[in-house]
């Protein structure tokens, strides 16, 4: 056993190469270290198999008896044999049981995953993570998701392999997982924090996700409206202003109002008694609390008859009453369609998932859902049906440096992420940056296979760091970091070449041709 801790501690580091280098020996130290514990742990397992266990113990009561820590397709092993593996590292039986359940899922359900993690590419932590998002799936199944998930792990983000990896399980358990989503919907609520800071509490909202898209399209115009108003916050400022008028909705019906048709609402009364015949009840009614006129009181008596005949007039309350009939017939009047927010879907969804009617389907900012719960989003709204955009075919070339929106729209439908390395940017906020950069008076420079999606940190360190890209092909592009390590990303995420001579004959390989 090691104890001696000077053994690790880092020599002086003299430049920046040198840190460099010894940040990347330190990773794989580590991830030798966490590997080598999943693989000792498996060989613990099966040099502890449930045939091990001496007839004796299965006779007496509280004896040691076969468990299965991992899940189908995994072998049995001593029950005793778990806490001896775990007093060696300070865990607890429990946590031992878990972490030698996920190191025979790897062994047994993700070969593809277990070749890697002996190889020591990926990390120890990432394997596990896969194992126990599949350990409920059959044998067959889990293998499916192995095959799928495998070669990304380490080369892409790691939040684009476990959307990939929920993709997979949805397309392997379509049926579970529809039932699962059933029962979410159980769960939906809305809580409030009980502290109070400085004058703000929190809301918290677990709704179905076209609601929570639906409400925060509608926040986001509120705050819209109030910048033109003369709103000077910020916006989160202004949206979360937003919410609290949305708690209130006669204000925000007549500010939507006003945004669409700003006369509804004008002060000037001229012609609105045009409108009497909208039924508000008779002329002189008063009835309900706050609605009788302050005045004299009216007593029984011989006077009482002439009041009766000579009523005194409220021309402020008649006024209020012409005003009324004014708004409630304008407010009938309005298209209730053009006060909503305008939220845009992108729903992906392969022809085999509309054969079978369930399967899994790809929504943009929610990622992979079953099926059945598009079809009931739909079910639910209006809905505008765009034609499908052949992404085989590019669109014509144009000379200007501003990207055409229909041009955008097929970038972001072909790639949803940025293509810096082991980037987790993603969506159509970001940035598309001219492969080549862009020069004056050449024609036909904005296209798509010069185009690339970057967050824009990334796009900054392109266009004013040290950082350089190019593009060989369209979907390959080469990154050379400011201290010479070479990146190539493709459509199976990021690689790392090196610093070496290889990596520099691909990158000077990769030089563009300059057309004068």
């Amino acid at each position: 056993m090691i104890s001696d801790a000077a053994a690790f501690v880092l020599p002086e580091v003299g430049s920046p190469e040198e840190a460099l280098r010894c940040s990347d020996l330190a990773d794989l130290q580590e991830r030798a270290g966490r590997n080598n514990k999943l693989i000792t742990a498996v060989h613990w397992a099966h040099q502890h198999p449930a045939e091990s266990i001496d007839p004796h113990q299965l006779r007496i009561a509280g004896g040691d008896r076969p468990i299965r820590p991992g899940g189908d397709g995994t072998p049995e092993m001593a029950g005793f044999a778990v806490a001896e593996f775990g007093v060696h590292k300070g865990w607890s039986i429990g946590r031992t049981q878990r972490f030698i359940g996920d190191a025979l899922d790897i062994r047994h359900r993700l070969p593809r995953l277990w070749a890697r993690l002996v190889g020591y590419k990926i990390d120890g932590w990432q394997a596990q993570k896969i194992a126990q998002e599949t350990h409920h799936l059959t044998l067959a199944q889990a293998l499916l998701a192995d095959e799928a998930v495998a070669d990304y792990v380490g080369r892409s983000d790691w939040s684009q392999v476990l959307r990939l990896l929920e993709a997979k399980i949805i397309e392997v358990d379509a049926d579970r997982i529809s039932k699962l989503a059933e029962e979410f919907q159980t769960e939906q609520g809305v809580w409030v924090g009980q502290s109070v800071e400085h004058g703000t509490k929190t809301l918290f909202w677990r709704g179905g996700a076209p609601d929570v898209i639906w409400f925060e399209a509608m926040v986001d115009r509120i705050a819209d409206v109030l910048a033109g108003r003369g709103d000077t916050r910020t916006k989160n400022l202004r949206r979360a202003a937003a919410v609290g008028i949305l708690a209130n909705p006669l204000h925000a019906l007549r500010l939507l109002a006003e945004d669409d048709a700003p006369s509804l609402f004008d002060p000037d009364l001229e012609g609105v008694e045009d409108l009497s015949g909208v039924d508000l009840g008779p002329a002189g009614e008063t009835e309900g609390p706050g609605m009788q006129p302050e005045g004299p009181e009216l007593v029984e008596g011989p006077g009482r008859q002439a009041e009766v005949d000579h009523p005194v007039r409220f021309p402020r309350i008649d006024q209020d009453r012409v005003l009324a009939r004014a708004m409630v017939a304008a407010i009938g009047r309005l298209d209730p369609a053009r006060m909503r927010p305008d939220a845009t879907l992108y729903v992906h969804i392969a022809r085999e998932t509309l054969e079978s009617g369930l399967g899994v389907a790809r929504v943009e900012d929610i990622g992979p859902v079953v099926s059945s719960l598009v079809a009931d989003w739909l079910g639910r709204c209006d809905v505008t049906v765009k034609p499908v955009i052949d992404l085989n075919v590019d669109l014509t070339p144009v000379d200007a440096y501003e990207v055409p929106r229909a041009m955008r729209e097929r970038m972001f439908l072909k790639r949803l992420t940025s293509v810096f390395p082991f980037s987790s940017s993603r969506g159509q906020g970001l940035d598309l940056d001219h492969s080549d950069p862009y020069r004056d008076g050449v024609p036909g420079q904005t296209r798509e296979d010069n185009l690339a999606p970057l967050g824009r940190r990334e796009h900054n360190l392109i266009t004013h760091g040290l950082w350089n890209r190019r593009q060989p092909e369209p979907g390959t592009f080469l990154f050379r970091a400011p201290h010479g390590k070479v990146f190539l990303v493709n459509s199976t995420g990021t690689h790392d070449l090196g610093e070496g001579p290889f990596a520099h004959q691909i990158w000077h390989a990769a030089t563009p041709e300059r057309s004068n």
